[in-house]
């Protein structure tokens, strides 16, 4: 769940962390999607390379995030508009609805927006820099992939997010060729962005295949199903 920092008020910090601390997706994958899959407890999922095991995600605490919108200037909250895409994003609008709950209970008064993918996806949408405030998924295998998408300054217009020690981290990583440098870098890129909290991780789900029993075969996270990476028992 993403927050263009260019937009007040998610150009402080502080209520961002405190959206983070306000947002419990235990329950979201508990009861929308039966436990099938699991929270992210940074911005990557444990397949991904640069995930940072040692990366921990904000705990859930509402107390701690009210004192934080205090401390931004916001002690009796704000309202916002949520954006998604509901023919997009599995069980987005029940999601997004928990989500707007949760807020509500620190002070931050949901309205949610559901929009076609096209509008929500476009120039008058994330990717024209448009919304302040919206719920989106990524499918990737590298953190490159999300981290050069939503975050390196002047890639996308998604977030607004700039910040010169990521940029400067994402640029040796994409250069080099040594993938334990490549991961070490990315996973100093993750620890910044947690802690600049231009989103709130949520959760990444299982994915579920049936195989018949003479096919050998793995998913992975791109969520690509090849026949050139399957092989058949003999």
């Amino acid at each position: 769940m993403a927050m263009h920092v260019t937009y007040k008020p998610f150009d402080n910090k502080l209520v961002r962390q405190a959206i983070n601390c306000a947002v419990d997706p235990d329950v979201i994958m508990k009861h929308i999607f039966d436990g099938n899959g699991s929270v992210l407890n940074g911005p990557l999922a444990a397949n991904m390379v640069g995930y940072d095991p040692n990366v921990k995600r904000y705990s859930y605490d509402p107390k701690r995030a009210r004192e934080l919108l205090t401390q931004a200037g916001y002690p009796n909250g704000f309202e916002v508009k949520l954006h998604f895409s509901p023919d997009r994003h599995l069980k987005g609008k029940e999601v997004c609805e928990v989500i707007a709950n949760q807020l509500a209970k620190v002070g931050i008064k949901i309205e949610l927006i559901g929009q076609e993918y096209a509008v929500y996806w476009g120039k008058d949408g994330v990717n024209g820099g448009k919304l302040p405030f919206y719920y989106a998924g990524r499918t990737a295998s590298d953190g490159d992939t999300l981290y050069d998408q939503y975050f390196h300054t002047g890639v996308t217009k998604r977030s607004g997010y700039s910040n010169p020690e990521f940029d400067k981290l994402i640029e040796e990583e994409q250069k080099t060729g040594d993938q334990k440098k490549r991961v070490a870098f990315l996973q100093q890129a993750g620890r910044i962005l947690m802690e600049d909290a231009p989103f709130v991780p949520l959760y990444t789900l299982a994915e579920i295949y049936g195989l018949a029993r003479n096919i050998i075969w793995k998913g992975n996270p791109d969520n690509r199903v090849l026949a050139a990476e399957m092989k058949i028992k003999s």
